[in-house]
């Protein structure tokens, strides 16, 4: 299950990675050039807001420079608040306790007073009095802690520390509008929330209850605050996988979906949500065992409903992934209750036959011009690709000798090439395969499938392994050839590393046995060196001959 969970969150990062930068360099990029448009007449202030509106993005500030005054006053109110612990802190055995207490909590109160006066009462002095405020709750966190030292309070229950640090300052950052204060307290808020896990071995539904009321509502405006609220949501999701609360994932899960239904234009709680309903249903299995979890077609559906309805393409990603952890784990379900034992190979070839499919909708999609197709196919791609990399060691081949087959795994490898028989069948009759680029793919696919039925089938070793290295340098000769019909340089590019990943794989798989290993760095770099110049040679050759007949 480990292995699995691994794998996807992988999957997750290196294609959300890809697709995600992509999209926000444009946005930012069209964020920068719209002002510069309307300056210069292109455009009115309308039509600019409907192109914002269009792709739900919003007016960029102009940058302000620095602040010399706000910096000082920051700096010079850290400078006061050092002095003074430093002050105390050389008297400190002379001092009565009780006057101690007076004096900290003195300090503290007098330095809230400040920030407000500062910050409201006298004029041009904001920047002072927000520095303030943030320094009369950090003198807080320092008050409780020095309270519970002069008065031997035993402070094993760190979390209650962090408590009463956290909920006094909250109102300071919501009355005062102090978005310092807030930061702080969202800090706060998730390190007492880790420590209240640890201590008491016992699922903290309090956390998420205060985030949802209190802190996201007052966070609208304030991004840093709101991020670092839904990734402790996250983190507390993430936790229920370890410690078995599955009631308090699902509650996570659900309070960022609806503040994404009530936040439309937010599109990190639909993020958050999905990812975190990937968490509950890893949870919910490590609590039920021998029982899938069904449920978690509900909210799946609901989330691929908005990511279409709303156009969210990298929430597609998620969605996908999310729907073969929950095939992977249903599966494991299964096996646990018939007593079968887990096969790494029977998971890898179901994961490179379920990418396999995906690939198949997305070139579905593309030729019934549906949305979301390049995602399709670049996921299905990426799995598929990363599956039969894996299968190409002779190392791995011999693990499945080892547990054996698993007649569940083979079932449902079964049903999902039924799957694709039934789709490409159903595709060609209406001729959506004539195209020479789509049976380039085609071909690519059925040599993976082939792969797979091989390592089903076959109990030779060496014949599993050659065929895996040879689809290897099926698909870096598919891909170069097919950047080249569609005219795609990112496809021809492709091609080449994934040929210059297989010389280099095999070389290390190979050459790492010798005995001298002084040799085997040598003459790998020799190698690599020059397979490197060759390739970029030609790959910039056939690239402007691209450009050339465009």
């Amino acid at each position: 299950m480990i292995f699995g969970l691994v794998f996807w969150l992988l999957v997750i990062y290196f294609v959300a990675r890809g697709f995600s930068s992509r999209r926000r360099r444009g946005y930012r990029w069209l964020q920068r050039e719209l002002p510069s448009w309307e300056q210069k007449n292109i455009i009115n202030a309308e039509q600019g807001d409907a192109i914002l509106s269009l792709y739900k993005l919003k007016r960029i500030e102009p940058r302000r420079k620095m602040d010399m005054v706000k910096v000082l006053t920051l700096i010079g109110a850290i400078f006061v608040g050092v002095g003074v612990i430093f002050f105390v802190a050389s008297n400190w055995q002379r001092i009565p306790a009780p006057i101690k207490t007076i004096l900290i909590m003195s300090v503290t109160i007098f330095t809230l007073y400040m920030g407000y006066l500062f910050s409201y009462q006298k004029e041009g002095f904001v920047y002072l009095g927000k520095s303030l405020l943030l320094l009369a709750s950090l003198f807080w966190g320092g008050t409780i802690a020095l309270i519970g030292q002069i008065y031997n309070i035993p402070t094993s229950q760190n979390w209650f520390i962090m408590l009463l640090w956290a909920f006094p300052i909250v109102p300071i950052a919501i009355f005062f509008d102090n978005a310092y204060v807030h930061i702080l307290a969202s800090a706060l808020f998730l390190i007492w929330n880790f420590l209240y896990t640890v201590n008491n071995s016992v699922a903290n539904y309090y956390y998420p209850i205060i985030i949802f009321l209190f802190m996201l509502p007052t966070a609208r405006k304030l991004l840093i605050s709101r991020r670092i609220n839904i990734i402790g949501l996250l983190v507390a999701s993430l936790y229920c996988c370890f410690y078995k609360y599955e009631w308090l994932s699902l509650l996570v899960s659900v309070g960022l979906l609806i503040y994404y239904l009530i936040q439309r234009e937010e599109f990190v709680y639909l993020y958050a949500s999905s990812l975190s309903f990937i968490f509950w249903t890893i949870t919910f299995f490590t609590v039920r065992k021998i029982h899938p979890n069904f449920y978690f077609f509900i909210p799946i559906e609901i989330i691929l409903y908005l990511t279409y309805k709303d156009k969210i393409r990298e929430n597609l990603i998620m969605c996908l992934v999310g729907l073969l952890v929950w095939l992977n784990l249903s599966i494991y379900s299964f096996c646990l209750a018939f007593g079968y034992k887990f096969n790494v190979i029977n998971f890898i070839v179901m994961q490179s036959l379920a990418g396999m499919v995906i690939y198949i909708i997305g070139i579905i999609s593309k030729n019934r011009e549906y949305v979301f197709s390049e995602i399709y196919k670049v996921f299905g791609y990426l799995v598929t690709f990363v599956c039969t990399y894996l299968l190409s060691f002779q190392a791995m081949i011999e693990l499945r000798a080892q547990v054996g087959l698993n007649n569940v795994y083979l079932a449902v490898c079964s049903f999902l090439i039924g799957i694709m028989a039934l789709l490409v069948t159903n595709e060609a009759r209406k001729g959506y395969f004539e195209n020479k680029a789509v049976r380039l793919e085609l071909f690519a696919l059925a040599s993976a499938l082939l792969v797979n039925l091989i390592l089903l089938a076959s109990p030779s070793v060496l014949t599993c392994t050659l065929a895996a290295n040879a689809v290897l340098v099926i698909f870096a000769i598919i891909n170069i050839f097919l950047g080249v019909e569609l005219k795609m340089s990112s496809i021809f590019t492709a091609g080449t590393v994934i040929f210059a990943l297989f010389i280099i794989t095999r070389y290390i798989d190979v050459g790492w046995k010798l005995k001298e290993k002084s040799l085997f760095f040598i003459v790998g770099g020799l190698i690599i060196s020059s397979l490197g110049i060759f390739l970029e040679k030609q790959r910039r050759k056939v690239i402007e001959r691209m450009k050339q007949n465009e």
